[in-house]
């Protein structure tokens, strides 16, 4: 290791502009050491890191200027990373722990930063007959048309896009502190959006609410703006975001934070009625949803897949007429950038996860109920996380429809 890495004690937390890293130095060493592990088990002498998130996971690096070319290399034979990234970004980046050089490029000249990273490779070691480079694809960090530059420029580069995404899905003690803080950030966002939440209010209004409620617990900005429906919006499946529609009387509102704590979510999602009573079809299609929830949560411990889970709520499903083919039934939450939250564990039958103490979840049901003219969906789901003999729940606040 050279003589810049000494001075990380892993029992100290470096800072960045002003502000200490979420994490000790320590804890970054045994993340990066866990990832260099992986890459000698899978034969890969270097690794091109894109995703924002891995570049957060790993040395602290927090942005959000990714669309923009920039990249991180780690070899298999060191801890020091090279961290290539354009000029205005690089007071983000220098002095973060374990990265032990730091190159720029610049928007407006005449360097080409793929030609660059290539020349940063060669400076490694990592070029050359038989040497193995695996490259993160799976991002939405590398747009096409630099991914098809480096691949005609490194033809052999291998896909090794799950390699740090698999290891994040499972959470160290000190990721599982701010994933319950998340937990309280995605309760007060609750209290803020279910306060304003009224007869001829706007959807931004309770929008509104709810982002105030969130920063007001201390939470940070999250990956998504809270997807928010009410009324004929909700077959958006809480994939649109609130408008300036008025809230009617006797009618269904669907809200989904995700409470951020230094970029770890807590996702939840709840369908309310807003002033009459719903009808006895929709409380009673509520109250099935949430008994599958109920019959997968009984189950959830270390060494129960997410398969057989997801066949848990499938068959309470089926009994009530609700399944639907090819839904899944939650998925793993942690670190997350725009414009996801969402980890590589999924909760579906075709999964191949199987839990372990310390990963965190979102479980989610969900089901559109005709009366005549008129579809209400109904969405609920809570944040979890896998504890030593079940799993526990990361929000206080109830599912409840009224």
């Amino acid at each position: 290791m050279g003589n810049s890495m000494t001075r990380f004690a892993p029992e100290e937390t470096s800072s960045i502009i002003g502000m200490p890293l979420p994490f000790t130095n320590g804890e970054y060493r045994r993340r990066i050491d866990a990832v260099r592990k992986r890459m000698a088990e899978e034969k890969l002498d270097a690794l091109l890191i894109f995703h924002q998130e891995s570049m957060f996971y790993l040395f602290g690096y927090e942005q959000t200027g990714y669309w923009i070319y920039q990249t991180a290399i780690l070899t298999a034979d060191s801890p020091e990373i090279t961290v290539f990234v354009r000029t205005a970004d690089e007071h983000m980046v220098r002095g973060l722990p374990y990265v032990g050089d730091v190159r720029t490029w610049k928007d407006d000249s005449a360097n080409d930063p793929i030609a660059i990273t290539v020349d940063l490779l060669r400076e490694r070691g990592v070029l050359g007959d038989g040497k193995r480079i695996g490259i993160e694809l799976k991002t939405h960090a590398l747009l096409p048309f630099y991914h098809k530059r480096l691949n005609e420029a490194l033809p052999s580069l291998v896909d090794a896009s799950d390699l740090i995404t698999e290891l994040r899905i499972l959470k160290s003690d000190a990721e599982v502190v701010y994933m319950r803080e998340a937990g309280r950030v995605l309760d007060a966002a609750y209290a803020g959006a279910f306060e304003a939440l009224r007869p001829g209010v706007l959807e931004t209004e309770v929008l509104a609410a709810a982002l105030t409620g969130m920063f007001r617990a201390g939470g940070h900005v999250p990956a998504i703006v809270p997807p928010f429906a009410s009324g004929p919006r909700l077959p958006s499946w809480t994939h649109g975001h609130a408008v300036d529609r008025r809230i009617l009387p006797n009618e269904a509102v669907t809200i989904e934070p995700g409470g951020s704590r230094y970029r770890y979510h807590a996702v939840g999602v709840q369908t309310r009625w807003v002033g009459g009573e719903p009808t006895a079809k929709i409380r009673k299609t509520f109250d099935e949803l949430v008994q599958a929830q109920e019959a997968a949560i009984s189950m959830i411990r270390p060494g129960v897949s997410t398969a057989d889970t997801a066949r848990e709520i499938n068959r309470i499903l089926k009994q009530f007429g609700l399944y639907k083919l090819g839904n899944h039934n939650g998925y793993g939450t942690g670190l997350g950038y725009p414009p996801t939250w969402l980890d590589t564990l999924r909760i579906m039958e075709s999964d191949r996860h199987v839990f372990e103490r310390n990963m965190t979840f979102f479980l989610v049901s969900y089901w559109a109920v005709k009366e005549g003219d008129v579809t209400t969906e109904l969405c609920l789901g809570e944040p979890f996380i896998v504890t030593e003999t079940g799993c526990e729940r990361l929000s206080a606040t109830p599912l409840s429809l009224t």
